[in-house]
């Protein structure tokens, strides 16, 4: 029984990050291809380079927060799995793992809903940036 809650587990996991993989590739698709003509100043690109560092470090910053978060959650599911062994009875088993399904479902909801806010964000950034690089 176990191994399938894992197992599906994982599968969401990994189609939430395939979602989030084909998300970002159909984003990165929607800017032109052609280059804007860049500054000769050196001012210039030095500013940008800098404002792209500074989100780059932000975005890694609070996704280091979200893999923290989902390994905290991982680890008090598997607390949570070894307290359904303990049951006395079949009513209280069920009770447990009907507890444990619904807990794990909806960590995975908040997982998933974090990681795409995240992403919303980091493509706003990346966007603020772009823009603000052509139009300069």
């Amino acid at each position: 029984m176990f191994d399938q809650v894992f197992e599906n587990l994982q599968k969401a996991t990994e189609s939430s990050v395939k979602m989030q993989q084909e998300m970002f590739q159909k984003w990165v698709e929607a800017f032109p291809t052609a280059n804007p003509p860049l500054q000769n100043s050196t001012d210039a690109l030095a500013a940008f380079r800098k404002q792209w560092e500074q989100a780059s470090v932000e975005i890694l910053k609070r996704q280091k927060e979200l893999v923290d978060q989902n390994y905290e959650a991982g680890l008090k599911s598997l607390e949570e799995v070894f307290n359904v062994a303990e049951a006395k009875s079949p009513q209280e088993y069920q009770k447990k793992v009907t507890e444990l399904y619904r807990k794990s479902f909806d960590s995975l909801r908040q997982l998933t809903e974090s990681q795409l806010n995240e992403f919303k964000v980091a493509a706003e950034k990346w966007s603020e940036l772009a823009t603000a690089k052509t139009t300069a």
